[in-house]
């Protein structure tokens, strides 16, 4: 571009030079001194024209370069402002989890074990294209089983006494053998043994009710009134348990607790998290010594013994032409090494509802495709999820519709918005409002499962058209470099672009809802 002009400005300068001839009075008499000299002046003209030229030229080349210097200083600008942003989001999301709701805590705080937390895997899985990654399919979140081995040995139980003095209840009641009924069989006494000990706490709400009446006094004043009758106490019934199971000692094999006392335990232990430690010293409190070792002895033979009911209960979850709702999270539990080091390590657990069953699986494992593919098999009917890239492969099963969940794909556009600062991410938020609006009346009213269907594609489908119009034109104008978007807002728009098959499924199945929570 800067030739052409140069060689426009020689030409105007040369057609200037040839009218200044013709003008100049050739004609006339003149010196060859004049004329050398005038030709002398014309020549100097000329060549600081050139000279001017050449300069015009090499300052038009150190303008392109800066230009050029400077779309980079903007390119990198831009760059550096948007990691500013997406770290000031991650920032924000953090101190919400740290200091925000219990709920909102546990979703994706690091914990001091290696690898990466569900929030942080899904990133990378979004900013790989919605594929899964090479090193997520060859990397295991289980660590090796030799330090596993080495938590909670089960060692040589040959050795084990049979009776425990260490393990005392205030209340004792004692069950004596009918020697009589011995001989009438035909057997002869010989000696006692030890005896069989077994444990059972009775936990209840006991509810007295007073019959209050109305009174009068001497002076006519009505008011309520009770007092006890003196013969209540003995006739008063207060029966807390059916004696008669009792009778004979039915204790979970190898421990000494009823099946009610294990389970109990179990309760405690996993749905309130209450530690070995913690639950020996409640006993303490109700009168009963038992070591930390010997409540950690009974959860795991009452897990072995329910091995037995867990084909049953796979049957119930996994039942052909049902819905089941899956999600995977993880877990910090506490590890004791080898060498006596304690710490903890992540570990992965998988959450299967079936709500048609009424039966909820806790799967633990890592977070490998292998694990939920081997546990499902080949399942036929309806599959919740997350877009996580383990799911992925029921897309390929002829019986099994798998259907994503609306509740993660809000999620990270309220994590746009509240955390990202992008006011974008709130028309998508009102829309999604939209969807689970017609989902709650569908529960409130009471609606089958074709009126469902029904109303989801009168209200909902046009909702979900618009807001998948509305993703598709945001994308196209941040690709074209028309809007700027941020990190979360970009992850949260090929998320659902992505998988907008599985996310529309919901709609033509009335016994699915919007989401797995």
């Amino acid at each position: 571009m800067a030739e052409i002009h140069t060689d426009i400005d020689r030409m105007i300068m040369q057609a200037q030079y040839l009218l200044a001839m013709n003008q100049s009075p050739v004609d006339t008499d003149m010196t060859d001194m004049e004329r050398k000299q005038y030709q002398d002046q014309i020549k100097e003209l000329i060549q600081t024209v050139k000279t001017l030229l050449d300069a015009n030229v090499t300052l038009g080349e150190k303008q392109k370069e800066a230009e050029a210097k400077a779309q980079k200083s903007d390119a990198r600008i831009a760059e550096l402002q948007a990691q500013v942003d997406k770290l000031n989001g991650e920032l924000q999301a953090r101190r919400r989890k740290i200091h925000g709701k219990n709920s909102e805590k546990k979703s994706g705080a690091k914990s001091g074990d290696k690898g990466k937390t569900k929030d942080e895997a899904e990133d990378d899985y979004i900013n790989n294209g919605c594929q899964q990654s090479k090193e997520s399919e060859e990397s295991s979140d289980e660590e090796s089983d030799e330090s596993s081995e080495a938590t909670n040995p089960k060692g040589d139980l040959s050795k084990r006494p049979d009776h425990y003095n260490t393990m005392q209840a205030e209340t004792c009641v004692v069950h004596e053998c009918d020697l009589e009924k011995v001989k009438a069989m035909g057997l002869t006494f010989l000696r006692y043994t030890r005896p069989v000990d077994q444990f059972d706490r009775i936990s209840m709400i006991r509810q007295d009710r007073y019959r209050y009446v109305w009174v009068r006094d001497k002076e006519g004043k009505e008011f309520a009134f009770f007092i006890p009758m003196d013969k209540d106490v003995e006739q008063r019934s207060c029966k807390f348990v059916d004696e008669s199971k009792y009778d004979m000692p039915t204790v979970v094999p190898h421990t000494s607790g009823t099946s009610s006392m294990v389970s109990d335990l179990v309760v405690n232990r996993f749905q309130y998290a209450i530690t070995s430690g913690r639950e020996m010293y409640r006993m303490i409190n109700e009168k009963m010594k038992m070591s930390k070792m010997s409540i950690f002895n009974w959860l795991r033979h009452g897990a072995e013994f329910l091995e037995n009911c867990l084909e049953t209960i796979k049957t119930w979850l996994l039942k052909p032409g049902t819905t089941i709702y899956c999600d995977e999270s993880w877990v910090d539990t506490k590890v004791t090494e080898a060498n006596g080091e304690v710490h903890y390590r992540r570990r992965y657990m998988w959450v299967i509802v079936n709500l048609t069953t009424k039966v909820c699986y806790y799967l633990y494992g890592s977070r490998r495709q292998e694990v939920i593919k081997e546990f499902l098999g080949d399942f036929k009917g309806t599959l919740m999820t997350d877009a996580y890239a383990a799911y992925l492969y029921f897309n390929k099963l002829k019986d099994c519709t798998h259907v994503c969940c609306w509740s993660h794909v809000r999620r990270l556009f309220v994590s746009a918005s509240r955390d990202y600062k992008d006011t974008l991410a709130q028309a998508f938020i009102d829309l999604i409002g939209i969807l689970y609006k017609v989902e709650v009346e569908n529960q409130v009213l009471g609606r089958t499962e074709k009126e469902i269907v029904k109303h989801r594609g009168e209200e909902s489908l046009p909702v979900l058209h618009d807001i998948y119009q509305q993703a598709t034109a945001l994308l196209k104008q941040f690709e074209k470099n028309e809007i700027k978007l941020s990190a979360k807002l970009q992850q949260a728009l090929i998320y659902m672009t992505k998988h907008w098959e599985e996310l529309m499924a919901y709609t033509k199945i009335g016994s699915v809802l919007i989401d797995n929570n």
